[in-house]
């Protein structure tokens, strides 16, 4: 099995389209697993899925979205009416304050709209990139950037298609070797892909139909050692 691939970036853009094929036929109704009915609610949903997991806030996030329909309901919210609603996602404290923070400004700079270019999502309190491009991606259909979540990273990272361990310069190669049409697509694969085969601790390898594109894959079939994952430092600011 020739899964060892290039640095170059032609290498790479050669093994991510053979990639991007394969997970397009085992995954092509992918998609963001967060509940939501528009832009507003997936983007609250996506800031409380921080540390926690999409079935998770998928339990929460009926509650919350009949109290508070839409930005100007929650920019008005009580955090001692909210914070009960969240508990469950963790770090509720913080999250109740950037989701009040974020409903401000989408009413105060945005109208109660929630704006589509990244660099306004952006700004927006408890938003970064990985929160945008979700937004941007499945629920305002512009593929702006590629999600990098922990499972983007970790099989980017064994499939060999970067060496990087912070999410932004992941995001950054990933858009050099892939088309811009497939950016919200790939991840939304991958993301499928990392959840159900390409397991952390315990990944697939055997049944994978990626193995021959992997080398981390193919190391371990092989017997030859363990997978790693690089890991980024973790910011002073925790923001998704």
């Amino acid at each position: 099995m020739g899964a060892r691939q290039g640095n170059s970036t032609p290498a790479r853009r050669s093994a991510a389209a053979k990639i991007s094929t394969l997970l397009a036929e085992k995954w092509p109704d992918a998609h963001v697993e967060l509940d939501h009915r528009n832009a507003y609610e997936l983007l609250a949903a996506t800031i409380l899925s921080a540390q926690s997991t999409d079935k998770m806030i998928n339990t929460i996030t009926p509650a919350l979205f009949a109290k508070y329909p839409d930005p100007k309901a929650l920019a008005e919210a009580n955090p001692a009416e909210l914070e009960p609603l969240i508990f469950k996602s963790g770090f509720y404290r913080n999250k109740a304050k950037s989701l009040i923070g974020m409903a401000r400004a989408v009413v105060e700079k945005h109208g109660g709209v929630i704006p589509d270019t990244m660099d306004a999502l952006t700004s927006l309190p408890g938003v970064a990139r990985k929160t945008a491009n979700v937004v941007l991606g499945s629920a305002l259909k512009k593929n702006v950037g590629v999600v990098v979540d922990t499972h983007v990273t970790r099989l980017a990272q064994r499939l060999g298609l970067t060496k990087q361990a912070d999410p932004v310069k992941i995001e950054q190669e990933l858009m050099q070797i892939l088309p811009q049409e497939q950016w919200t697509d790939f991840a939304h694969r991958v993301i499928w892909h990392g959840r159900r085969v390409c397991l952390a601790k315990a990944p697939a390898c055997d049944s994978c139909l990626l193995l021959p594109h992997c080398p981390a894959g193919s190391t371990i079939v092989r017997g030859a050692g363990k997978l790693k994952t690089m890991k980024p430092k973790p910011s002073k600011r925790a923001r998704s």
